[in-house]
This record gives C-alpha cells, sequence and structure tokens, in this order.
C-alpha cells in the first residue's frame, strides 16, 4: 500500500512538472556563436582570478646524497605570468555550460634558503608548470526571483609537469632536491586553481542579477521578463522562456487570453534569437486599455496652421450643416478613444494592428462647458513597423484605412461619409504622431549590464516578431 502510494505520488509530480510550463511572451535563444564570443571574454576574466593565486610559505627537509639532510623554506612565492592558450566551450546537455582549459602554464618566482650541517645559504628560484589541465561544467537554472543563475557544477584541475631552477648560492647542488618541493607547490596549486574558477563564476552571477526581471515603462504600463519555465540546453543551443508580459502599473490583471507556443529558426548565424509573440503586444494593449491610456482630446490648436480645414463649428458646418446653425463660430473638441484593447496580428513581412473605439465630438460653449454633438464608432487598420535601438524596442504606425458609422447625434442625422477626409486627415497628423512619439521611446528588454546588440535584424514571421543579433560586452 505504502508502495502504491509513493508511486502515485510521483506521477502527480512528474504531470504538475509538465503542466506548470507556460508558452513565454519572448523566447531568448543563445547559439554557439555566443558561448564562443563569451569565451574570449570570459577566459580574460578567468586567467584575471587565476593570477591571484596565493601559494603559501612552507618548510621541510630532504635527504642529499653525501651531504645529508637538508633544511629548506620557500616563501615569497608569487605568479608572474598565467597562459591559457587553449580553451573550448560547449554546451552542456540538461545542465548548462562545460568549459575546457588545455595546455595552460603559470611561471612562478620564488625564494629559498636553506641548512645543513653548519652551512646557511639563500637564493631564488623559477617554477614552470606546463601542461595544465582545468575541466568545468556550469550548471544553469532560474532562481527564486525569475532570474538566469549559475553555479559551479563540477570541477577538476590536472597540473601536468613542474621544472624548478635554483638561482644564487650553491644552486648546482640545491637542484638535487628539486623533486621534494614538487609534491607541496602542486597540491597548493590544486586546491587554489578551482575556487578562483568557481569565484570567476560567481562574478557572472552577479551580472545575471543585473537583468531587470520588471521594467517600468511609463506611468500606465511595466514589462515582466521573470523567467516562466526552466532554461532549456541542448547540445547546440540554450533557450531561455521570459513571461514578456505587460501589465497596468495600477493592477496587475491577466488579460483573456494566453501566449501561444514560440518557435525561433533553426539556424545559428547570430549568436542572439530573440522571439516576441502576438502576446507581448497584446498584452501591452490589455493593459493600457485597463489604464484607461487609450485615449485622446483632439482640439483645432493641434492642427497645423496651414491646414485649411479647422476644428470648429465652421468648417464642419460644411459637412454637417446642423452643427454650424445650433452652435455657430464655435470651436470644437474630438474625444479619440478606444471602445476594447487594439489586437496585434503578424504574418510573414507585415504587422497589422486592429482597434475598435468611438471618436465622441463636442463644441466648445463659451463658458467652456461642452455641448455633445454626435459620436462616432470606428474601426481602423493600422500596418507597424518595428526595430530596435539601443536595446529597446520601438515602432512606428501607419493608417491604412478608417471605417465611420454614426452611433449616436444630438444634432440630428447626417451622412458619416461626409466627415470620412476630416477625421483621417485629423489622425495622420494629430493621433498617430503622438502614439508614433511613444513608440519611438521603446520598450526595454531583458538585458545584462554592458552587454548590448549589434547589428540586429527584425523579421515578421507568422504570429512572432524574431530579432537575430550578435552581441558585445563592455563598458
Amino acid at each position: 500500500m505504502l508502495a502504491k502510494m509513493i508511486w502515485m505520488v510521483m506521477i502527480t509530480l512528474l504531470f504538475a512538472s509538465h503542466t506548470l510550463c507556460r508558452n513565454p511572451g519572448l523566447k531568448a535563444r543563445v547559439t554557439q556563436k555566443a558561448l564562443d564570443y563569451g569565451r574570449q571574454v570570459g577566459v580574460q576574466v578567468l586567467q584575471q582570478k587565476l593570477r591571484e593565486i596565493h601559494i603559501p610559505d612552507f618548510s621541510g627537509s630532504a635527504h642529499v646524497s653525501v651531504i645529508g639532510n637538508v633544511h629548506y623554506k620557500i616563501t615569497g612565492m608569487r605568479i608572474e605570468d598565467f597562459g591559457l592558450p587553449q580553451s573550448a566551450v560547449g554546451f552542456y546537455v540538461g545542465t548548462g555550460i562545460k568549459l575546457s582549459i588545455d595546455n595552460a602554464y603559470i611561471h612562478i618566482h620564488g625564494n629559498w634558503r636553506v641548512k645543513y650541517l653548519f652551512i646557511k645559504d639563500s637564493g631564488s628560484f623559477d617554477l614552470s608548470v606546463s601542461r595544465l589541465s582545468i575541466s568545468e561544467a556550469i550548471g544553469m537554472n532560474r532562481d527564486a526571483t525569475g532570474r538566469p543563475s549559475v553555479r559551479s557544477a563540477t570541477c577538476k584541475a590536472n597540473i601536468g609537469n613542474l621544472d624548478i631552477k635554483f638561482h644564487g648560492g650553491g644552486s648546482w647542488l640545491y637542484n638535487l632536491f628539486s623533486s621534494s618541493l614538487e609534491n607541496p607547490i602542486r597540491s597548493s596549486l590544486n586546491r587554489e586553481i578551482c575556487p578562483k574558477v568557481s569565484s570567476a563564476i560567481n562574478g557572472l552571477e552577479q551580472h545575471l542579477k543585473t537583468i531587470q526581471v520588471s521594467s517600468r515603462v511609463d506611468k500606465y504600463a511595466e514589462i515582466e521578463y521573470s523567467l516562466v519555465n526552466p532554461i532549456a540546453i541542448t547540445n547546440i543551443f540554450m533557450d531561455l522562456d521570459f513571461k514578456g508580459e505587460f501589465y497596468s502599473v495600477a493592477q496587475h490583471k491577466e488579460p483573456p487570453f494566453s501566449p501561444p507556443p514560440v518557435s525561433l529558426p533553426k539556424q545559428a548565424d547570430h549568436m542572439m534569437y530573440l522571439g516576441l509573440s502576438d502576446f507581448f503586444a497584446n498584452s501591452a494593449g490589455f493593459a493600457y486599455y485597463g489604464a484607461g491610456a487609450l485615449q485622446v482630446n483632439i482640439t483645432d490648436d493641434m492642427i497645423p496652421k496651414q491646414y485649411p480645414i479647422r476644428l470648429n463649428t465652421s468648417s464642419f458646418g460644411a459637412l454637417v450643416p446642423q452643427v454650424r446653425k445650433l452652435y455657430p463660430n464655435m470651436l470644437m473638441l474630438m474625444n479619440l478613444h478606444a471602445n476594447r484593447e487594439p489586437v496585434l496580428k503578424a504574418a510573414p513581412n507585415n504587422i497589422t494592428v486592429q482597434a475598435l473605439g468611438a471618436i465622441d465630438a463636442f463644441a466648445i460653449l463659451p463658458n467652456s462647458s461642452l455641448a455633445p454633438l454626435f459620436v462616432l464608432d470606428i474601426f481602423a487598420s493600422v500596418s507597424a513597423k518595428m526595430a530596435i535601438s539601443k536595446m529597446k524596442l520601438i515602432g512606428s504606425l501607419k493608417l491604412n484605412s478608417l471605417h465611420l458609422s454614426l452611433g449616436h447625434s444630438d444634432v440630428g442625422h447626417f451622412k458619416v461619409a461626409s466627415l470620412q477626409g476630416i477625421l483621417n486627415l485629423a489622425i495622420k497628423i494629430v493621433v498617430l504622431p503622438k502614439i508614433n512619439a511613444r513608440l519611438a521611446n521603446g520598450f526595454p528588454l531583458p538585458t545584462v549590464d554592458h552587454l548590448s546588440f549589434v547589428n540586429p535584424l527584425v523579421k515578421v514571421n507568422q504570429d512572432i516578431l524574431v530579432i537575430a543579433t550578435d552581441i558585445h560586452y563592455g563598458s
């Protein structure tokens, strides 16, 4: 009975582990090309760390034929050169990253003192370590905050050859007991190397902690970029699934739609690929709509002075005579607002946004109060272009079509088609420039301090925006 219960619990946990995985709004893929670039940067950091190895002083005695016991003391050892000429890095399936270093070398300088019989002597020595190899497995996962994390999984160091040359005093004699010094120095290096490698990895962990899992966009919205699934690691790439979802600052409310699966191209020509699903943008529309941000007032002073059509009852009177008759020589105000969240759809080489809303038209009375004129229901289709600038996703919109229908009128029935031209103009010269100015500010993508994109390419596929880019690390 107990065995059966344990078996059922195991099955339940296994099933839960699969059901807890969710589709991301943003998927990031790191390729072997990125690892090769990171190896160049990482080996420099590792080399600097290994130069910090401290080899403690030690003493002992050795028996030298003819002379007998020689008591020695080795002090002041310091690393003058540490070379890592051959290194390789690759993905460690299911675990993280594997790093291997071969034919490394160390040059160490130190001081010696000896005493035998009634004679004391001293001098210096040079120690050369060759055929040093280091293998390190770096485990990757997500931490409690939803950020990627790294740890040293396994580390092994193997000291190849040690060659000691003494200088000063009777160095010809002291070279005879150099083999007695090899084991203490070899042991000391073996104890120090892997902790220094782990220290370098901890430095990488500190950089990963700089990833902003929540980025404030403006007073209305923020983006959450926490990891929603364990990091997936194959032998050729590593995938990170970020939530990639906008929320209203006032209320974290989930939209009534879910992110679809995100698939990335199989090519590995770039260091990194980012896939943004429609969900990313549509969650933004849901957040901004819920925050009441998808509305704008249009007044006459927003229309460039060179345009002959003005936002007043005189101009509109030519199209809707009742307006000029009821409210002669008055300025007007139009409130354009969404009736629901806009919907973005990505198709090959094309992004369209469809929006349902209304325009409430008012006459501005002499006492500054508003007299309702009419309400127009609108359906707008716009095309979008996206690009990357300074680690942000930027965009611009262009009006494709605008369909109007009369929702309500306080000035009697009129033909809506007569207003098509002036409203097209108002949206093109007032509304879209405002939206495009906001889109030009960009939306931050998840990144690490001092990391930047190099020559990013943006391609629109079915239901997904793919960014292919190389990366650069530097201050």
